[in-house]
């Protein structure tokens, strides 16, 4: 299995924070997993000479100096004075601000900053991903985009200008925020941030936002804390998509999701088949497709608000196939 570029850069430092010696470009090939990619001399020397140069970019003191090995006049190291960082604490919300800037930025000239920037944080003891308690991953190429420009709007507290279509909607509107915080909650994408137009703050998915843009500057109100956006998110989470307590009939060998989901199940013949009634606390809008994506093989049985969703989302399907 290839070695990723992240992992191998994180290697490389590793490797040259280990000794105070230098070590020759033949040692270090030889040491750092990554390298035995490479499929000639040739290839690894280039590959090496890259790698010194975004070590260097993000501030990673190497240093050049005498090789103890025959032959070779030249060697690398990271000399510990140069590279100790003071102890280093981040919050969950900060550490994912850095998971979400790894996922993002993946593209063009921001993925070499941000994998260096990943592998001197993992040197110095820190896995951002881990710290934030959950990865983030975002599959639809519209929305990373978006993600992209969003996260450079709050990291530069600038003004962010994007058309919205909300749920049940046809029609975007247009909406600016100056925008506060961004990140996953819950499996799905926020933006958290001051509406100008309804004068208060508000949140966004970003899979409901288009044609993003990035304005000056701008700070007409105090950003709060962190936690405080966080509880905001959460209370608009919970208004927009709340945790249901159901019940839903599963068909024998059907909804294996449903039934890895349910903390409670009996034995239930409905509809003239075998199944069996699952207990399930899940967000409304998730439960609600899973359980139209099964067809007639689970039924909502309660509360009615989801049975209501269900059916919903199943004429919607039919009246797109006519």
């Amino acid at each position: 299995m290839s070695t990723s570029k992240s992992q191998r850069l994180v290697n490389l430092v590793i490797c040259l924070r280990s000794t105070s010696a230098y070590l020759s470009a033949g040692e270090i090939r030889r040491m750092v997993q990554g390298y035995d990619d490479c499929e000639n001399e040739a290839a690894y020397l280039r590959m090496f000479e890259r790698d010194k140069r975004e070590l260097r970019d993000v501030g990673v003191p190497l240093e050049q100096g005498a090789s103890l090995a025959p032959g070779s006049p030249a060697g690398y190291r990271i000399p510990a004075q140069g590279y100790e960082l003071p102890e280093i604490t981040l919050t969950p919300e900060q550490a994912g601000v850095l998971a979400v800037a790894s996922e993002v930025w993946r593209e063009g000239e921001r993925a070499a900053r941000a994998d260096g920037a990943l592998a001197k944080l993992t040197a110095a003891g820190i896995d951002p991903v881990h710290d934030a308690g959950a990865t983030v991953s975002v599959a639809d190429p519209a929305e990373l985009a978006a993600a992209a420009i969003v996260a450079e709007a709050v990291a530069g507290s600038r003004l962010l200008t994007f058309s919205h279509t909300p749920a049940g909607a046809t029609e975007p509107t247009a909406r600016r925020i100056e925008p506060w915080w961004t990140g996953s909650r819950h499996g799905n994408w926020y933006v958290v941030g001051h509406d100008l137009d309804r004068g208060e703050p508000r949140t966004f998915r970003l899979v409901r936002v288009s044609d993003v843009r990035v304005g000056q500057a701008r700070r007409t109100v105090p950003v709060p804390r962190t936690t405080e956006v966080l509880e905001l998110l959460d209370e608009a989470i919970s208004r927009l998509n709340p945790v249901v307590d159901a019940t839903v009939w599963a068909a024998n060998g059907h909804a294996a999701e449903l039934r890895a989901m349910a903390r409670d199940a009996g034995p239930a013949a409905r509809f003239g088949r075998a199944g069996a009634d699952l207990e399930v606390s899940a967000p409304l809008g998730e439960l609600s497709s899973m359980i139209a994506s099964q067809g007639a093989d689970a039924v909502a049985l309660r509360p009615a608000e989801l049975r209501v969703r269900v059916v919903t989302i199943l004429t919607a399907a039919q009246e797109a196939v006519r």
